[in-house]
């Protein structure tokens, strides 16, 4: 029986806008964005970049001798860095796996219809309806809550379950801060812990108040800072992502408890990225580079 008490985050990519591998990634990793929160007796999948393929040869490892395998896929935004690693995804081949996808609805298309032509012709060589695995689609909306009822997600608008409890519950925040069709904002609690996943913004004017309130005094924030704020000032105003110091700024205003500063610019090399950590920690001394294979116990 899984660990109803466990909160445990674990990074499998970090990376931004494409992979990266190579001798100048090698500590902080080259691939793309996906984070796995094991909450209780459930399994949470951030984003879908190259780093969602280690994660699902892990998951089948895990998975030996089960009937079964329920996982939960939250999907921030439609850009192929978060998607690039979804089709390659080994649950999605085998009859045990009940996958629930949760994501937004992007240019008038529900989260089914952004997702299914990766894994269709004339992109990908298998027909999505002939894969083996069950999957359920939820296209969720901004301030809805996510729940569970014998594993089975239930989507309600509003409805906040007690923060100190056994339950597992993932609340939702749209921002129109990554263009063009905007990105969500998840926040994860369960058993009086917290964590938000906040990748692909972009506070070029202050962070948006609504935000602040979503994450304040999260015990984990995991935010987007792919840029120096040279490279941001000379070219990549607008681009939708974050420096450090808006990542930093966030933090300390929303009084989180530590900052994973994450979505690493893929022109960066490990030792570009020790240089903003450092710079990062001089304002706010709880603040780590993500690494792939990062791990962080919210329960000891």
């Amino acid at each position: 029986m899984a660990d109803r008490r466990r909160f445990l985050v674990r990074f499998w990519g970090v990376r931004g806008s494409y992979p990266t591998p190579g001798p100048h990634t090698l500590r902080h990793g080259g691939n793309t964005s996906c984070v796995e929160v094991l909450a209780g007796e459930h399994t949470l999948i951030f984003d879908a970049g190259s780093g969602i393929i280690r994660l699902g040869e892990e998951l089948m490892r895990r998975a030996n001798g089960m009937q079964q395998l329920d996982l939960s896929l939250f999907l921030t935004h439609g850009h192929s860095d978060h998607l690039i690693g979804f089709p390659f995804f080994a649950p999605l081949f085998d009859p045990r796996t009940n996958l629930h996808l949760f994501g937004p609805q992007l240019a008038d298309r529900d989260i089914k219809q952004v997702i299914t032509p990766f894994v269709s012709p004339p992109y990908f060589p298998v027909e999505s309806d002939r894969l083996p695995s069950n999957r359920v689609f939820y296209t969720v909306t901004d301030r809805q809550c996510i729940s569970w009822n014998n594993h089975k997600p239930v989507v309600d608008d509003g409805v906040v379950l007690s923060h100190d409890g056994a339950h597992v519950q993932v609340r939702t925040l749209f921002t129109q801060s990554h263009p063009l069709n905007g990105a969500v904002v998840y926040r994860i609690e369960h058993a009086g812990r917290s964590v938000v996943y906040a990748t692909d913004i972009e506070w070029s004017s202050g962070c948006e108040d609504e935000f602040l309130t979503f994450i304040k005094g999260a015990d984990l924030l995991i935010h987007d800072a792919q840029y120096t704020a040279s490279d941001y000032q000379q070219v990549k105003h607008g681009y939708g992502h974050s420096t450090i110091e808006m990542a930093v700024e966030a933090a300390i205003a929303a009084h989180v408890g530590e900052l994973i500063l994450f979505h690493h610019e893929p022109t960066y090399d490990d030792k570009q990225l020790d240089t903003m950590e450092a710079e990062a920690q001089a304002r706010f001394a709880h603040t780590r580079s993500a690494c792939e294979g990062m791990e962080i116990d919210l329960l000891v």
